[in-house]
């Protein structure tokens, strides 16, 4: 009998412990998990099943392996937060499979992504042929963004500028360059750009959010009625 009661006390300790590390680690839907999140969700997952199945053992053989693991995956968070380019290592970028229509061939190839999954992703989207599509972008968690023609207000998906930092690959790919963008900013008052947060191509011009919340140098707040910066 007290085997048994040891079983459920181990059970729900750990349950309330896994719930409570994961609302430390941050919300996040499965959809969106990256390949870290996912190995560490099963080393913890199975972690779990041993110290329950193994009733002689101290639970701290689990614990402290499933604390170190929370808190690799907090610190490691919170320099991918800080430095994009950790973040692009750990997690990858998005990639853009439709641009106006056409497919990118030879993207789908470095992504192993098949013309079955595309269809599919496209079908899923109530999308019935490609040439409905503005732009599809394979994001990392492998579900596939669509964008229609006519429906979406985007120049280019990406932003051309994140967290003060030009994206020059993304330039390139959108037929643009450094001194065109360094240009348009310039026109409407942004000078420094290691300032800005994010920077948007829309069709309607660059819409521009600064990292001090501002949507213009003026001082403008963003908002939800934010303005759009031609």
């Amino acid at each position: 009998m007290l085997e048994y009661v040891n079983l459920v006390f181990r059970a729900v300790f750990l349950y309330f412990l896994i719930i409570l590390y994961l609302r430390i680690m941050g919300k996040r839907e499965v959809g969106e998990l990256s390949v870290f999140d996912l190995v560490l969700y099963f080393v913890m997952s199975e972690l779990l099943a041993l110290s329950i199945q193994n009733a002689n053992e101290s639970m701290l053989k689990s614990i402290v392996p499933i604390t170190t693991l929370s808190i690799l995956q907090m610190l490691l968070s919170w320099i991918l937060l800080k430095k994009k380019k950790a973040r692009d290592f750990i997690e990858g970028n998005p990639v853009i499979i439709i641009k106006h229509g056409i497919i990118d061939q030879k993207e789908m190839v470095r992504q192993r992504y098949t013309i079955d999954d595309l269809m599919f992703q496209l079908r899923d989207k109530n999308v019935g042929s490609v040439s409905e599509v503005e732009f599809a972008i394979l994001e990392n968690s492998g579900v596939l963004t669509v964008f229609k023609k006519g429906q979406n207000n985007l120049n280019y998906p990406h932003p051309l500028i994140s967290d003060g930092e030009v994206k020059d690959e993304i330039l390139k790919d959108a037929g643009v360059d450094r001194k065109w963008l360094h240009s348009k900013l310039k026109a409407k008052g942004y000078d420094k750009i290691d300032d800005i947060f994010i920077c948007i191509w829309e069709k309607s011009g660059l819409f521009v959010v600064m990292k001090d919340g501002r949507i213009n140098p003026n001082g403008m707040k963003h908002s939800s009625h934010n303005t759009r910066n031609n």
